[in-house]
């Protein structure tokens, strides 16, 4: 049992300034928005909530306040909310009388925000939410999707979802998939290797497939050099990289139900 201090567990206003610290801290804001992004989805889809309700956003506040806990807790701010240490040690307050007691006089808020935490985690495939003792995981985040379509002054724009791209970084560790010892620099929105995400099938492409080929296994991570690289290298050294990636992951591409040869790739770049 972990010896916590009775005053730990208490009411936190939006003002405090440990609230503020938080909220614009550059190490947590990105995940912050896609768990605000994610419980705004969860709630409208279920069709409890409409979005103008702001429910995500309390979430997303109640979960600011954990990090606070852990951090009166623990005597650290965690460096990540993705860090497995992180999950297991949030998850313990729910094995703390003090903690028992503040989450029930609290309508259970502090517990569901926790559910939806392990949830979000879950959902983006970022480590195993059962054994988060363990390194965390990737998996494949789906099988064949449909593509998602939208249109923006009667233009067609095919939709991509920023949480793919975050699970190819973290599949990558933010390296250079082309070469791992690439330097880049640290990226100030979310405090680690500014990395960019590069869509092995392009896509422009994605009007001759039926399902998206927006996911994290077309979405290959490199450094900005060999980022335009791939794009504006001569035909060569283009074609040599883009041979590399293809036969790295046309297995996982497959999986989705996309299905391209290594010459009809080539062509796209032409």
């Amino acid at each position: 049992m972990i010896a916590v201090n009775q005053n730990v567990f208490v009411k936190i206003a939006a003002e405090d300034e440990r609230f503020i610290y938080v909220k614009n801290n550059p190490a947590y804001q990105s995940f912050l928005n896609g768990f605000f992004e994610y419980q705004e989805e969860v709630s409208t889809k279920a069709g409890r909530v409409k979005k103008s309700s702001n429910k995500a956003g309390s979430y997303r506040n109640f979960l600011i306040r954990l990090v606070i806990y852990y951090k009166e807790v623990y005597g650290t701010y965690p460096s990540s909310l993705e860090n497995p240490t992180t999950v297991e040690g949030i998850k313990a307050f729910m094995k703390i009388p003090s903690f028992i007691e503040f989450n029930k006089a609290g309508h259970y808020y502090f517990s569901a925000t926790i559910r939806g935490y392990i949830d979000y985690l879950d959902q983006l495939k970022l480590i195993d939410v059962n054994n988060v003792s363990e390194p965390h995981k990737i998996y494949l985040l789906h099988g064949p999707k449909k593509r998602s379509v939208t249109y923006i002054n009667h233009e067609e724009m095919f939709v991509r979802n920023p949480r793919e791209l975050l699970a190819a970084k973290h599949k990558a560790d933010w390296k250079c998939c082309e070469d791992a010892r690439h330097k880049t620099f640290t990226a100030q929105n979310d405090h680690r290797a500014y990395i960019e995400g590069h869509h092995l099938i392009p896509m422009r492409m994605q009007k001759d497939f039926e399902y998206t080929i927006d996911f994290a296994d077309n979405i290959v991570p490199l450094c900005p050099n060999c980022h335009r690289k791939i794009h504006f290298a001569i035909k060569q050294d283009r074609n040599k990289m883009i041979e590399k990636f293809y036969f790295e992951r046309i297995e996982a591409i497959e999986t989705h139900g996309i299905n391209i040869s290594i010459d009809e790739l080539e062509k796209c770049y032409s």
